[in-house]
């Protein structure tokens, strides 16, 4: 499965375009704030380039997680039968959906 094109062959923009952009985002932040904390009139300047390059990672770390656990969740939306029932009339159903009949019968 390639991971840029979907079930259907279209072009999955959220995966192949922003992971690459945010990932080269936070890498120059980290990069450029690091190498340019150095150039600091301060005595400081190698604890504020720490602070920096931790700050990217950080910021990075918690960006991916929260962009690959949206990627393939692990609890699916719990729908009452009734407003599944509903919504399978009024947008015209799924017909022999085995999914659907093993996970509500009562259709």
């Amino acid at each position: 499965m390639d991971i840029c094109n979907n079930d259907e062959g279209r072009f999955n923009t959220s995966v192949c375009v922003a992971l690459p952009l945010i990932t080269i985002f936070w890498l120059l932040v980290g990069v450029v704030g690091g190498i340019g904390a150095c150039f600091l009139k301060t005595p400081h300047k190698s604890t504020i380039s720490i602070a920096i390059v931790t700050t990217a990672v950080c910021c990075y770390t918690f960006w991916l997680l929260a962009f690959l656990a949206q990627l393939n969740p692990l609890v699916s939306p719990q729908v009452d039968s009734a407003i599944v029932g509903h919504m399978r009339k009024q947008w015209g159903g799924a017909p022999n959906n085995p999914y659907l009949e093993k996970c509500y019968p009562s259709w």
